[in-house]
């Protein structure tokens, strides 16, 4: 179960290889460190020491806690004192901000760091473990904290297994001939699941990209036949904006674009676009997106290119998922239908969830897990619709639907949708309630600013893309005042926007309405 011994391929990691017998003998080396703990930490950057430590918590029947590697001292302290192991984990490159949260921390603990271990990797045994009760606490994920302090979700064996079986035995997503670019931190359970547990699951290969840089991106997907991206929103939206930046600047290309968006044909466009596909190495079968919802003009022109993409819907209290898109049967505009063996429906507009994958519960927080879990179904907090073929249409947060003194509602999602619709030089848009008012916060691009010499970039927000903006919608859905900010907008790790940071934000600056 979930590692097998051979000597295929396992992971590839700044160009040297690892079998799976490689990686159950430094399995079977980590798991001499420690022997009886309830749970472990594993805080760094994704390696391969970070795949020996997880897989050793589970052989030695610890839960595994993984930590964000670029978290705060202050959430480093919050997650340990929360779930207290006794057993920590890290990198030479996290180990000072693990010693300034562990001032703080108030339990036992020892510390283990990857660059401190000296050993002979052949003085080990490949031997298989197996996990001899699947309903235990495998794992124990910190959510990323969009609304306020993150919650420690408990996933069983169970949990994973379920989202594992239905991306490799029911519908073979994972195989043991396809290989899988690691990229996002292994800390959120959506590469957890799907660029590490899976693809090991199911015998496959993963391949690290040294950094999130796109020239070190593109050089992983080259070098190593990459086939499965899992990747989110923000990630293909960068890559959509340098591929179309290029389309776009001749005349030649741009009617090729249009031409392979009228034929939608696969076959054609991936013979137009060939150096497209070689750029991404010439290998890519599916573009997977979790996350975030998709934006559908980015998986239009994916798909004019010649591309497939899976998008899903989850959260970690799926561990994590509740809808996919299975190959060949990609709707833009939709999560996906349902797990196999998950019920999903709507409840007075919000999307519930029931099965085998649904989290055990919030650590330590029974009130709030009673909040979510109701007679067996998680209540996700998200808004949307299912048709009659079962494919699920996310519309919103429940949670960040803004509610007027008015009574009046708001979705700030499709506020933000319509207001980038104005401009090609806005970056990211996010709507928040400030003072009982509709309010904005800009990030532009500056560089676009420049080329296009806009002399006032508030009173262009305001004249081109306010003002036009409140004419088209409801009265009571107006922006009254928007700021404009020189840095990203407040965000998790995967790209969420934390909407509850920006009037904090608003208290701080000033705004730029031009009267």
């Amino acid at each position: 179960m979930f590692l097998k011994s051979n000597s295929k391929t396992a992971i590839i990691w700044q160009d040297a290889a690892y079998s799976y017998d490689d990686i159950l003998k430094n399995v079977n080396y980590y798991s001499t460190l420690f022997s009886k703990a309830e749970k472990i930490a594993v805080f760094s950057e994704n390696r391969p020491e970070w795949i020996y430590a997880f897989y050793a918590g589970w052989k030695n029947g610890a839960i595994v806690v993984p930590v964000d590697f670029l978290a705060s001292a202050e959430e480093v302290a919050f997650i340990l004192n929360d779930c207290q192991p006794e057993e920590i984990f890290c990198s030479a490159k996290t180990r000072d901000t693990l010693n300034e949260a562990l001032k703080s921390v108030g339990h036992k603990y020892n510390i283990h760091c990857f660059e401190d271990q000296t050993y002979q990797v052949n003085d080990f045994s490949a031997e298989e473990f197996e996990i001899d009760d699947i309903m235990k606490t495998a794992a124990i994920i910190y959510t990323s904290g969009t609304t306020g302090s993150p919650k420690g979700v408990m996933l069983s064996f169970d949990n994973i297994l379920a989202n594992v079986e239905a991306v490799t035995d029911g519908i073979p997503i994972y195989t043991d001939f396809r290989t899988v670019l690691a990229l996002l931190p292994y800390h959120h359970v959506f590469p957890l699941m799907g660029a590490m547990i899976a693809p090991l699951n199911a015998g496959g290969k993963i391949a690290f990209s040294p950094s999130i840089k796109p020239e070190d991106i593109l050089e992983t997907l080259q070098k190593n036949a990459v086939n499965l991206i899992i990747g989110v929103p923000r990630l293909y939206a960068a890559f959509h904006k340098s591929i179309m930046d290029k389309i776009n600047a001749h005349f030649i290309t741009k009617a090729l674009f249009k031409t392979a968006k009228l034929i939608n044909s696969r076959a054609f466009s991936k013979f137009i676009f060939k150096t497209v596909h070689r750029k991404f190495g010439g290998h890519v079968e599916y573009m997977i997106s979790g996350g975030a919802k998709l934006d559908e003009d980015v998986a239009r022109d994916f798909k004019a290119l010649g591309f497939e993409m899976l998008e899903g819907f989850g959260m970690t209290e799926a561990a994590p998922m509740i809808t996919f898109t299975r190959p060949g049967k990609w709707v833009i505009g939709s999560a996906g239908q349902a797990l196999p063996g998950l019920d999903v429906k709507i409840k007075d507009g919000e999307i519930i969830a029931r099965g085998r994958n649904i989290m055990q519960g919030y650590y330590n927080r029974p009130e709030e897990t009673a909040e979510v879990l109701k007679d067996g179904w998680l209540h996700t907090g998200d808004l949307g619709s299912i048709d009659k073929d079962g494919y699920l249409y996310v519309t919103g947060r429940k949670k960040e639907i803004i509610v007027l003194s008015s009574g009046k509602n708001v979705n700030p999602e499709e506020a933000e949708k319509k207001l980038r619709s104005f401009s090609d030089f806005i970056s990211d848009v996010g709507v928040f309630m400030h003072d009982d008012e509709i309010k904005a916060a800009f990030f532009p691009n500056l560089k676009e600013v420049y080329e296009k010499k806009i002399p006032n970039l508030a009173k262009h927000i305001q004249e081109e893309i306010i003002n036009k903006y409140n004419k088209q919608v409801s009265y009571y859905k107006r922006i009254s005042n928007f700021l404009i900010l020189h840095k990203e907008l407040p965000k998790t790790r995967l790209g969420k926007l934390q909407r509850f940071k920006l009037s904090k934000l608003a208290n701080k600056f000033r705004f730029n309405k031009q009267d």
